[in-house]
Order: structure tokens, then sequence, then C-alpha cells
């Protein structure tokens, strides 16, 4: 007899998994209204829960180097959860992105016997780095669901079943409406990352571009879009910019000031395809620890950041990162970036259609996955 009250014990620690569990989570309370749910999510996500255990901003880290600093916290989480998992029996555990974390949480409730089944949503990136994720992860998911049309196989080698469900992009593709309207574009957006660590290594560049537009007397405004929890630091570190930025977190307002945006600069991850898909030209940057990177570099041949570079294998969207990203390198490539813009439109917007649409599928990912999830385990209850 199949169970209509059943318990899903939800992770997403970072705000990609964030957005993607609060979709995943309205698709199951739309099919399974009984369904039930705790965990660990940011504001969106848990008002769905009986139970928070804990927050999306409870995780900062970034990185190896990063990561080592706060092992002692992570691992004392991962007991706390593993333990609240087994004592209240969820019928399904289920994990978004961050796989370093995630992972060790499915390997221990495994060894405690979880009888439920564990899911992960977001692949280990195996085809660029650590490839022996990808056995590792068999080992301790029942099923996992891919966003990268090109990552299955790496999972499905050692008998993980293993779907690909489009990106989340595929949302705000529904959503937003494009009109290209040049004259009536006032704005440079500055997107500097979803997490703290990321804010605070690529600031100063932002500063220095925010100096640059106002030294050159370019008549733009700034809008930062972020997140209300990190708000307040993005306030302190734009405190003495000449030019003011808005900083924006409500979601509605910031399409709207996109709209009227010329083009932006992006901290590499899904904000750059969100861009791409909004056809504004952009300049990607990013920055690890410089010992993350030369442990990065030994480990990957991946020549890109940015997920359309690397799925052309040329780079079509303008990236600076790592120890290539100083002043003079960034400023030179911004400046490229204004005063070429036609030429940036074409090769960015157009040069990327064809590819940016690989990511996306017919049916949504929350589609996708609750009609997986309902056909391949509801059989077992």
């Amino acid at each position: 007899m199949k169970k209509s009250n059943l318990k899903f014990f939800i992770c997403a620690t970072e705000q990609s998994g964030e957005n993607l569990a609060h979709k995943i989570i309205k698709e199951i309370k739309l099919k399974i209204p009984k369904s039930k749910f705790a965990g660990v999510a940011g504001t969106k996500t848990s008002k769905f829960f009986y139970k928070k255990i804990y927050s999306t901003s409870d995780f900062k880290s970034i990185g190896i180097i990063e990561l080592f600093g706060s092992i002692r916290k992570y691992i004392k989480m991962i007991d706390h959860l593993s333990e609240v998992i087994i004592k209240e029996k969820f019928d399904f555990v289920i994990t978004f992105d961050s796989p370093d974390f995630n992972y060790r949480l499915a390997k221990k409730i495994k060894s405690k016997k979880y009888l439920g089944k564990a899911i992960h949503f977001v692949a280990p990136t195996v085809w660029a780095w650590r490839k022996n994720r990808a056995k590792l992860f068999s080992k301790v998911y029942d099923k996992l669901f891919t966003i990268l049309p090109f990552e299955n196989k790496y999972f499905e080698k050692y008998n993980l079943s293993t779907t690909f469900i489009g990106h989340p992009i595929y949302y705000l593709n529904k959503s937003y409406k494009y009109k290209y309207k040049y004259n009536k574009k006032s704005y440079i957006a500055f997107l500097p990352g979803s997490r703290e660590t990321e804010i605070k290594s690529l600031m100063r560049y932002f500063d220095l571009a925010s100096k640059y537009l106002y030294e050159n007397k370019y008549n733009f405004k700034i809008f930062i879009p972020t997140l209300p929890h990190l708000k307040k630091l993005i306030n302190h570190h734009t405190l003495n910019w000449t030019i003011k930025p808005e900083i924006i977190t409500d979601s509605k307002l910031i399409e709207k000031k996109f709209k009227l945006t010329y083009f932006a600069i992006v901290c590499s991850g899904t904000a750059s395809l969100e861009i791409t898909l909004r056809k504004i030209p952009q300049l990607v940057i990013y920055k690890l620890n410089i010992f993350t990177e030369i442990i990065l570099k030994l480990m990957s041949d991946i020549r890109y950041a940015n997920l359309i570079n690397i799925l052309s294998s040329k780079m079509i969207i303008p990236e600076i990162t790592n120890s290539n990203l100083n002043d003079r390198v960034f400023i030179k490539s911004l400046s490229n970036l204004i005063n070429n813009y036609k030429f940036q439109y074409k090769s960015q917007i157009i040069g990327s259609k064809k590819y940016i649409n690989k990511f996306i599928l017919k049916k949504s990912p929350s589609e996708i996955s609750i009609k997986e999830i309902k056909n391949y385990f509801f059989q077992s209850h």
C-alpha cells in the first residue's frame, strides 16, 4: 500500500540549491499534498518545513582550503543531521548541490542503516576533476538528477540511476520576456556572487569598475541584485563608492532593472547563464584561494569556468579567473566590453544561443524529477 503522508528530509546549503529545492518541494506538494518536509534550507524553502535545522546562511565556505578551516563545524553538522534523519525515519533524503558536504551526509546515514531512499540533485563536476566521485556517489545514493546535458554517462557507468532534468534557468526562460531596447538601457549590473567568500574576494574589482565608470564619465547607474542576508555586507563594501549603487533584494524590481541593463559584470556560475538568457553582454570574473587554484590546476584540464564556454570549447563569454584576474587585465576587458558593445552583443548573445538551448528541456526540472520520483520509488511503498 502506498503512503500518502511521506516525509522528506531536504538539504540545500547554498543559494542555487535552495532555488531548485523550492521548485521541487512545490511540485511534490502539488502531486502529494500530505507530504511533510524538514531539514536545511533558506527562507524561501523552509516555509514548507515543520522543522528547520540549519539555514543556507550557516554555510559560508568555498574552495578546498576554505572548507578545511571549517571542517570541524561541518562534521558536527553532519553528525547532528544524520541523527535527526535516523530518529525521525524520513522516507526520502533529498540533497541539493554542495557535493562534498552532501556526500558525507549520505554516507553517514547509509552507515547508520538508513532505510529510506537517498536522492541528489546537481551532480558533482566529475567531468572537470575528481572523477572518482562518480563511483563514490553511486555507493550512497539511489537516484541522481543532473542539470548539465553531458553528465549522465559518468554515473551510469557505475549503475547509478541518473536522469537529466535540464538546468533551472528553464524557469527564467519561461517567465522572462526579452525586448532589445538599446537606447533605453541606463544600468550596469554588478553580480558579486551568492556566498560571502565570493563577495569578499571580488568586490575590489567591482570597486575598480565603479571608479572606471566615474573617471571616464560614463552616464550609467549601477545596480547590484543580491540576497537579503548579503545586503549588509555589500553595503559595507560600497560605502565609499562615488557612484552609489542601488542594492536590490526584491525579485520583481530586480527584473525591471535587468530590462534597463546595458551590460553586466558577473561572478561565474548560474548567474552568468541567467545573464546570457536575458541577452545582456557580460564579463565573468572569479577568484579562488591561490592554494585551491594550484590544487585544481593539478587535478583538472578544464580550460574555462563559464558553462557556455565549456560546452562550446571556446571563449564565447569573456572570462577572467583566478591568477589571471588582476587590475590591468580587468580594466582592459571592461573597457573592451563597454566600447565594443555591438560586437560583444553579437558575439556573446548570438554566439551562445545554440549552446544555451541545450541546457533547457521542454518540461521543467521539477516536473521531470517528481515524475521520476513517483514512478521509480513509489513502487516500493
